[in-house]
């Protein structure tokens, strides 16, 4: 096969399970529940900026869409569809036929169906935009957190950074360690269902794509509030602490948890929820009315610590 057509119709035309018309034709067809509204998100990844080079193309496949699906878990919703358009440099059928594994092994198991996309030769880039429901006026936004919320984030982080400069020769790591960190930058698991079930519950919410910093100043920007962490109570590995090396945990990108805020009375029911969808969760700080973030350590001490987080164009 050498035409860009066979490529979509061997690859990446599968059997649709909630779509009315998907890839082949010129537009998708799909249908949205009444009471419902769309929710609609658009990433891009590029070779040697999002992941480096010599990346395992199953891996890939899998992140290209994880990170997709994190963003519509920040809004509360349920992710359904996708568009992936992709550019290559030339064809290879190995690498196809893995990335392509790998982007339908993180289809299959959240329920997605392609419904479209683009190939084209260039550089190579991924492009995907996803689509899911959500119920009307519950979508999660981040203007809405309030004075005295809890700050909350699920999982570890700092892995992903941590598993970037290891492979990049920057940070030794113990063998198991490196393993489980770069499994988090090439493999994330998307909060899909905590998210979903958070809608109703939480104040506000986004995805830690960018840093912990960097990402909680959006929230704190959007809702014109200010913030208190406890470094302590930041969930990361034992290595961080030993080596104080806590740019990973503050400023690292990629990690894909969920950073959210809800009022305290609502402990029980998140972590309840949390309980239900095996997912890790961790009360970092709370949302201030101070326009400011702090940080302190465990004896309340008020730590320095850099504002930025990753930047395309800085």
């Amino acid at each position: 096969m050498t035409s860009e057509f066979e490529i979509i119709e061997h690859y990446f035309k599968k059997k649709i399970k909630q779509t009315a018309l998907g890839v082949g034709d010129d537009a998708a067809i799909i249908n949205v529940q009444k009471n419902y509204q769309l929710v609609i998100s658009s990433d891009m990844l590029i070779e040697n900026i999002h992941f480096l080079k010599n990346t395992n193309p199953s891996h890939l496949g899998w992140k290209s869409l994880a990170v997709n699906l994190s963003d519509i878990a920040a809004m509360g919703g349920k992710p359904k569809w996708a568009t992936l358009s992709i550019s290559l440099p030339k064809i290879n059928h190995v690498w196809l036929k893995k990335f392509s594994e790998g982007f339908f092994k993180c289809a299959n198991q959240f329920g997605i169906d392609l419904v479209g996309g683009d190939t084209s030769k260039g550089p190579l880039s991924i492009s995907i935009t996803i689509m899911g429901e959500i119920k009307k006026n519950q979508g999660l936004l981040r203007s809405g957190a309030k004075i005295n919320d809890d700050i909350w984030v699920t999982g570890q982080l700092g892995l992903a950074s941590m598993g970037l400069a290891s492979l990049q020769g920057e940070l030794k790591l113990a063998p198991s360690l490196k393993v489980k960190c770069i499994k988090a930058l090439e493999m994330p698991t998307p909060k899909v269902s905590l998210g979903y079930h958070l809608s109703r519950h939480t104040n506000s919410c986004i995805d830690i794509s960018d840093g912990l910093i960097q990402d909680l100043n959006h929230i704190l920007k959007a809702s014109k509030v200010g913030a208190a962490l406890l470094l302590n109570d930041i969930p990361c590995e034992k290595f961080i602490h030993a080596s104080k090396q806590y740019q990973f945990v503050l400023n690292g990108g990629d990690d894909y948890e969920l950073l959210f805020t809800a009022p305290k009375k609502n402990r029980p029911y998140i972590e309840k929820i949390a309980k239900k969808t095996n997912t890790a969760i961790s009360v970092i700080g709370v949302i201030t009315q101070n326009k400011t973030l702090k940080i302190m350590d465990q004896k309340g001490r008020s730590i320095s610590f850099n504002k930025k987080g990753f930047d395309h164009f800085a």
